[in-house]
């Protein structure tokens, strides 16, 4: 525990807080004691998902369950205020140490305290499924080691946070090596899932190391969904209990209550003392001694409240994307020096609603979906489907067992592959050990792996991270060694070699990247600091500094956006600027910002006009010059567009945008009027949804449940 600093606060609801316990996915943790001295574990939540309407929602309703949890190995809620400005919960504390740290510091534990690990943590199961709780994230950091049995902690409370945090860098909610086979595969989860991970955890109680091995987290969660593990170093007695909670298919796990009796321990072991080795017993011990020795710290004196200074106003003039009314009524829209008369927003009640042609439910995780001439193709971790175009019937499956590759990481919808004609290359890693990057060729006719290339280049590399397109026979990739560093690599897709590599600088996120065509420059990357373009042959062309949104390619033209809201075009060659024009959406998470038609020739984006930016239009721009040859204000959104940004995709005459609500828009390349909506996954985040467009259809997949629907251009 660590002492109070001036950051933290001293006082939360009716509890004084002594010390800092921890930090998490979801806030800060303090040490914490009511007025009538009862210690209790204190979560703060973090001020950023604070200000999240949506997690406080998530927060609430997981509060709630909670509070109806009780047991005795358990760490019950005592209070919480899911309303306050800083939503908090105090649970009750309990003296003892993870066994996580309890097991990295003194070893495996013997089969009588095994047997006792594993009866208390399906008892406090029980008790958490009987509030309509599923965990999610058992595993040996949130079971405590106490001198009257294990207790678990932080039941079905922190996934929310969690899944926002880890989301965004399109990670695997959860600690993979606990990840039951349907969580790893982005399956919906139920009670059982609780049991495979119980089973994980008391394998590494009794092992000293995870159960599915080392590695990169979505390799581990790999072998977590395809693999048998290996039991041997168990104790023979616990082994068929074991095998039985780690059964593939859920329903043949035993329940919770069935574990309590069948880890019974002998009535010898149960008199002989502690539960617990010795040294693991004197941790505990020591941990109790400290709480009784704590005093609380003397309250800080206050301080008179600062001056208030008026407050600044927002200096519009000058400023694109500004809208000026007249008196007479007539309006006009400034941007880049431009005066071009607005046209009436139009209203979204009077937009057609497309109709689905088919949906298909892949009930696993699909956060690619690729849509060819006769088929529409889904990327997950374990996965390759074929589905027909016309009816999305199933014409074949890919199971990444047999070429003992993992194609994606996560259920953040990234690019992990690219089609080409009758060929889909897919990048991934090997399950391992090692754990290796790979790329594979499946023929899109029959489903079969044509080769698999394992990457020689960097040293080290673990995975294929993300796909960011092909140039003159190259496929530009992204790879993540084993330490965390990340590479530049040109795949060469005849030879199967790899031609150069080019490490991103350290403590940086490749965000953004694209292949220019018609340059001398090949590959520009970006991420909040700067912008780098590598020529041909992998060197350095030139850097740019600036902290860019987004990159990408109008014909010759390279596009970027920066963190605030200007939009702006380089020359590929020496990134130096031809033009810029301020007030537009810049931020995107997932790419696809800006759009160009089918050859370059127009840029389409989209240009804020208001502070919120739910009121938007879309422009058609030139892209070797940067004006404005129409603009076409849209329909006001529903929600701001947030993390997930611009997303823009054009095909077929369309220019397709899906904004904060999750409503996908048809839009008229010619004008930018729409032509219709979807708003039939509008109940999945952005976040959530991943989309194709090509050969007369838009293909919109939920990430996290598979579920795809087709929809034809023309909206019928």
């Amino acid at each position: 525990m660590r002492q109070l600093d001036d950051t933290d606060p001293r006082t939360m609801g009716p509890f004084t807080l002594l010390g800092r316990l921890g930090t998490g996915g979801m806030g800060t943790v303090y040490l914490g004691r009511s007025a009538g001295g009862r210690t209790v574990a204190v979560k703060v939540v973090r001020a950023d998902l604070a200000a999240d309407d949506s997690f406080r929602k998530r927060f609430r309703r997981e509060v709630e369950a909670a509070q109806q949890v009780s047991g005795a190995f358990t760490a019950p809620v005592v209070d919480a205020d899911t309303q306050a400005r800083v939503p908090w919960l105090a649970t009750a504390f309990v003296p003892g140490v993870s066994l996580r740290d309890a097991v990295a510091r003194h070893g495996p534990l013997p089969e009588a305290a095994l047997r006792t690990l594993l009866s208390g943590i399906a008892e406090a199961l029980v008790h958490v499924h009987a509030a309509g709780l599923v965990h999610r994230d058992l595993s040996p950091a949130n079971v405590l080691l106490a001198l009257d049995g294990p207790h678990v902690i932080d039941f079905g409370i922190s996934r929310p946070a969690e899944e926002a945090a880890m989301t965004a860098a399109g990670a695997i909610v959860g600690s993979p090596p606990y990840l039951s086979p349907e969580q790893a595969l982005g399956e919906p989860l139920t009670k059982a899932s609780d049991v495979f991970s119980l089973a994980s955890t008391i394998a590494y109680a009794a092992l000293g190391t995870h159960l599915f091995g080392e590695g990169h987290p979505a390799a581990v969660a790999f072998r977590v969904a395809s693999t048998r593990p290996d039991l041997s170093g168990v104790p023979e007695a616990l082994r068929p209990l074991l095998e039985s909670c780690l059964a593939q298919t859920p329903a043949d796990r035993p329940e919770p209550a069935k574990l309590v009796a069948s880890a019974d321990v002998p009535e010898r072991a149960r008199e002989s003392g502690s539960w617990l080795p010795e040294a693991v017993t004197a941790d505990i011990v020591a941990v109790r001694r400290v709480l009784t020795e704590l005093r609380e710290r003397e309250p800080d004196p206050e301080e008179p409240p600062a001056p208030s200074s008026p407050r600044r106003r927002a200096v519009l003039l000058g400023l694109a994307g500004t809208t000026l009314a007249g008196a007479a009524g007539a309006s006009y829209a400034l941007f880049g020096g431009e005066k071009v008369e607005a046209v009436k927003r139009p209203s979204a009640a009077d937009v057609h609603e497309a109709t689905v042609v088919w949906q298909e439910n892949l009930d696993t995780a699909c956060p690619q979906v690729l849509t060819g001439k006769d088929l529409v193709l889904g990327i997950g971790l374990r996965y390759v489907w074929a589905l027909t175009g016309d009816g999305g019937r199933r014409k074949w499956t890919m199971d990444g067992v047999k070429p003992d590759t993992a194609m994606a990481q996560g259920t953040t919808p990234l690019t992990y592959g690219t089609l080409d004609g009758t060929r889909l290359y897919v990048g991934g890693m090997t399950s391992g050990p090692p754990v290796e990057g790979a790329v594979l060729a499946i023929d899109t006719a029959s489903g079969k792996v044509l080769w698999k290339a394992v990457l020689d280049r960097p040293a080290g590399n673990a995975s294929v991270a993300r796909w960011w397109g092909v140039r003159d026979g190259a496929a530009y990739l992204s790879t993540v060694t084993t330490s965390g560093a990340t590479s530049v690599v040109a795949f060469d897709l005849a030879s199967r070699k790899v031609r150069w590599t080019y490490p991103v600088p350290e403590n940086t996120t490749l965000t953004y990247a694209t292949t220019p065509a018609g340059s001398t420059t090949s590959f520009v990357f970006g991420n909040l600091k700067e912008l780098t373009a590598l020529t041909a042959d992998g060197k350095r062309a030139w850097t740019r500094m600036a902290r860019f949104s987004l990159v990408a390619t109008a014909g010759p033209h390279l596009v970027v956006g920066d963190v605030g809201s200007r939009l702006s075009a380089l020359d590929p060659a020496t990134g130096e600027p031809r033009w810029s024009k301020g007030g537009m959406l810049t931020g995107t998470l997932f790419g696809g910002g800006v759009v160009t038609d089918a050859d370059g020739s127009t840029l389409y984006a989209l240009r804020q006009d208001d502070e919120k930016a739910l009121a938007l239009s879309l422009l058609a721009l030139d892209p070797a010059t940067g004006r404005t040859r129409w603009a076409a204000p849209l329909p006001v959104d529903g929600k701001p567009s947030g993390t997930a940004g611009a997303r823009l995709l054009y095909s077929d005459g369309n220019v397709y945008r899906m904004d904060g609500a999750s409503v996908v828009w048809a839009l008229s390349a010619s004008n930018g009027k729409p032509r219709w909506k979807y708003t039939g996954l509008s109940s999945s985040s952005p976040m959530d949804l991943a989309w194709d467009a090509g050969n007369g259809r838009l293909c919109v997949t939920a990430t996290k449940t598979g579920t795809i629907a087709s929809l034809n251009a023309n909206g019928a």
